[in-house]
């Protein structure tokens, strides 16, 4: 199993990329500094060199950091992947799914899932191959599961707790396996908000 991927500035806890001194707020404030200068003493040409070239080694660097994410987000694709996004209430969300695509928008990777859902590469928590996914179920088992249930549009309505007493994997998905009376039933691994 291999763990914990997150890219570039986003894995520093509680920072987004928009709270980084950018490209354009570096220019803004240069600007800003040319604009308000000392006209008694002017900025010096060597000064203004140095700052352009500051703008351009932040450029390159960031350059360079979103091509390695986009790196790090393409090698996931084919791989299952476990990831939690928060809620607009601030609940933990658990997302599984197999990366099908990659996407850059706003300076932020997103990751496409065969569930049909996006989310940013920051908000991986686990990247696995099979033998991982198998791993993962078995430590599952045993605990209680958090089941989504749908509307007739597929939108979540509610959440159902299930006991975990099994996992079975077929055609490549996985699936917890709970009791319902004397029943067995089986719930794809996508349907699970999370466990506790």
């Amino acid at each position: 199993m291999i763990n914990a991927v997150g890219g570039g500035s986003a894995s520093i806890p509680g920072k987004t990329s928009s709270q980084f001194l950018g490209k354009d707020a570096f220019l803004q404030l240069l600007v800003t500094e040319l604009r308000y200068q000392d006209p008694l003493d002017p900025l010096k040409d060597r000064d203004f060199i140095a700052q352009m070239a500051q703008f351009s080694t932040l450029e390159q660097i960031q350059n360079l950091n979103r091509v390695g994410e986009l790196q790090q987000a393409t090698s996931m694709i084919g791989r299952p992947i476990i990831a939690e996004q928060y809620t607009d209430g601030g609940f933990p969300e658990m997302i599984y799914g197999r990366v099908t695509g990659v996407r850059s928008f706003e300076g932020q990777t997103y990751l496409l899932l065969d569930s049909g859902r996006e989310i940013q590469s920051a908000q991986v928590l686990s990247v696995m191959d099979d033998k991982g996914i198998e791993q993962y179920l078995k430590a599952v088992v045993g605990h209680k599961a958090f089941v989504r249930v749908y509307n007739e549009i597929g939108e979540v309505v509610d959440f159902k707790a299930i006991l975990v007493t099994d996992y079975v994997i077929k055609d490549g998905q996985p699936y917890v396996v709970y009791m319902n009376g004397a029943e067995k039933e089986e719930i794809p691994l996508t349907d699970i908000w999370g466990f506790a």
